[in-house]
C-alpha cells in the first residue's frame, strides 16, 4: 500500500519516520557528549595533569585525564599532537603551544 506522504509502502513510512524523529534526540546527544569534553578538557592545567610535579607529562598522566578516562579521545592521539619533540612526554611550553583546533578544548 503506497503512502501519500513519501510515496513509500507503509512499512518503509513508518522506519522514516521514526529515523526522523530520532534524528534531533541524536544530535542533542552528540552535543552534549562534545560540551561535557570541551568543558572536560578546558578544566585541564599542566599543573593538573602532571600529578607526578616532575615537570612533564607523561603517557600515564594524560590517560588519567578526564576526556581520555571517559572515552572521548585516545591518549595516543594527544601525546602524538602535544609532544612536539617526540621525546614521549609533554612539557610545560608543549602543553602551552600545543596544537589548536582539535575540537579538544585546545581553542579553535
Amino acid at each position: 500500500m503506497q503512502c501519500w506522504l513519501l510515496g513509500q509502502d507503509a512499512t518503509q513510512e513508518k522506519t522514516t519516520v521514526k529515523k526522523l524523529l530520532l534524528f534531533p534526540a541524536g544530535l542533542v546527544a552528540a552535543f552534549a557528549a562534545q560540551l561535557a569534553l570541551a568543558q572536560g578538557m578546558a578544566a585541564m592545567t599542566f599543573a593538573g595533569l602532571d600529578s607526578d610535579t616532575d615537570g612533564a607529562i607523561s603517557a600515564e598522566e594524560l590517560a588519567a585525564a578526564p576526556p581520555v578516562a571517559n572515552g572521548f579521545v585516545g591518549a595516543d592521539v594527544l601525546m602524538t599532537a602535544w609532544d612536539a619533540d617526540g621525546n614521549g612526554s609533554v612539557s610545560e611550553e608543549e602543553f602551552n603551544n600545543r596544537p589548536q583546533g582539535m575540537g579538544m578544548g585546545m581553542g579553535g
